[in-house]
């Protein structure tokens, strides 16, 4: 049984057959690897809550804008490899791939080490920045500290995740995450109840949890048979021409998760505005924040897998394909949007007591929920059409929408109309920030979409006929 459901997901040609199923049969196993690896800060809430108290929880709580906004830089900055091994696969050119594997996973070890001891140091002035409450301080530094001392692990399972992706394989990922989730379960009951370590429990297993999740990764990419290239670690070295074409879409993609997800901070910090000193408040906005980020597993998977098949037809010279692949990414993401938002209004209650349980923090939850996800197409949209554009190896314009639109648009809000007007200093209006920011990044994306797709598509039926 077992076998005939991987079977199902085993990597594909991704430049022909039928690649509407194609397309969500990549996103799938991505989207529930995603949704696991969320799991890690949702069981560690959950754990800490009840064996070491509601102050625990929120100290972990208190870093949960600024951790997803390392793992958004990093996951980003990881497409960037997948784009380049898609091309050089639909090519059919093994050298190149061979290169892209190599030099990508070395410069993630590298890159992991040097931002993890940057952020061990001044974990501390970040918290104080974000405007973290002082009794929360002590326990979200020393969490903080120890998350950062797993980012090589981190960053190694991201870029490893995003290169058998490129292979067609979603699958290895998923497997990866499952078993190091459960591994974290186990160290997290472990060391915060028999052992009574708390918050440097949790993060701990968190770190024991990615660190085996990278190491899995790592294994399938060495020992894959249906690997287009596999890993040798006798072989790894930075090729500069390589990684410097990684890092030319990879870079403005981490840049452009670095800048959607900055304003949050502010947005975080604004919410303690509204009423100080309100647990129930800011506890509510927290649950319905993880739930979110189950819905941006989804979405995020979807443009993902377009962007990889897109890139890989790029490689192939398909013109015909890479029209399909856009149109079925808005497709299948306008379906998976409306099984959101009938989730959200016939079940809102029930999930976000899984996580809050005082009448007052559901309200506010659902306050920021339902705004959130029955607007959430609009995120979709905004991420597919940047996603599109990277495909088309065009990652700076979608950097430069997101810094414009999404960080300054919302922050200048933010500090005038937010802060000043009183009608506007409410949870409604605050979140209402996110979709009308997304409704204008969308609209820019979509006029650029229009612009350089057609260009691409003339330059590749050129470069066809020349050959």
């Amino acid at each position: 049984m077992l076998k005939k459901i991987t079977s199902i997901f085993k990597p594909r040609d991704m430049t022909g057959g039928n690649l509407f199923t194609k397309i969500i049969l990549l996103a799938i196993p991505a989207m529930l690897a995603t949704m696991m690896q969320l799991l890690y800060t949702t069981i560690d809430l959950a754990t800490v809550s009840a064996g070491d108290g509601a102050e625990s929880m929120g100290a972990i709580a208190s870093n949960t804008a600024l951790i997803n906004l390392i793992i958004v830089v990093f996951t980003g900055t990881a497409l960037g490899a997948n784009v380049v091994l898609s091309e050089a696969k639909g090519a059919g050119n093994k050298e190149k791939a061979h290169k892209v594997v190599h030099s990508s996973l070395l410069f993630a070890l590298i890159s992991g080490i040097f931002v993890g001891v940057l952020g061990f140091f001044i974990s501390d002035n970040l918290l104080e920045l974000m405007g973290t409450e002082s009794h929360y301080l002590a326990k979200a530094t020393l969490y903080l500290k120890i998350y950062f001392c797993g980012l090589p692990f981190l960053m190694i399972f991201n870029y490893a995740a995003q290169l058998l992706r490129a292979q067609g394989d979603s699958l290895s990922q998923f497997i990866a995450l499952t078993i190091s989730g459960l591994i974290n379960v186990g160290f997290d009951l472990l060391f915060v109840f028999p052992l009574h370590m708390g918050v440097a429990g949790v993060a701990l297993a968190t770190i024991i949890a990615e660190a085996i999740s990278a190491f899995i990764c790592v294994l399938f990419l060495i020992k894959g048979k249906k690997n287009y290239v596999n890993l040798s670690l006798k072989k790894l070295r930075i090729d500069a021409a390589t990684i410097l074409e990684v890092l030319k879409i990879g870079l403005p993609a981490g840049l452009q998760g670095f800048f959607f997800s900055l304003p949050n901070v502010f947005i975080q910090s604004s919410l303690y505005t509204i009423d100080p000193g309100n647990v129930n408040l800011e506890n509510g906005a927290t649950a319905s924040g993880n739930i979110e980020g189950y819905f941006y597993a989804i979405c995020d998977a979807i443009a993902v897998s377009t962007m990889t098949f897109i890139a890989a037809n790029i490689g192939a010279k398909k013109k015909e394909n890479i029209k399909k692949c856009a149109f079925y990414g808005l497709i299948w993401g306008a379906i998976f949007c409306v099984i959101i938002t009938l989730v959200i209004l016939l079940f809102h209650r029930p999930i976000l007591s899984l996580f809050v349980k005082e009448e007052e923090a559901i309200k506010a939850g659902y306050t920021r929920l339902s705004i959130m996800a029955y607007l959430y197409f609009f995120d979709f949209t905004m991420a597919y059409t940047a996603a599109v554009l990277r495909g088309l190896k065009r990652s700076t314009y979608p950097m430069f929408t997101t810094l414009i639109c999404c960080t300054v648009l919302r922050i200048v809000l933010i500090l005038t109309v937010f802060n000043n007007v009183t009608y506007f200093h409410t949870v409604f209006w605050l979140y209402m920030l996110f979709p009308i920011t997304w409704v204008i990044a969308t609209i820019c994306n979509a006029i650029a979409l229009a612009i350089f797709l057609p260009k691409d598509l003339k330059k590749l039926e050129l470069s066809r006929e020349k050959n």
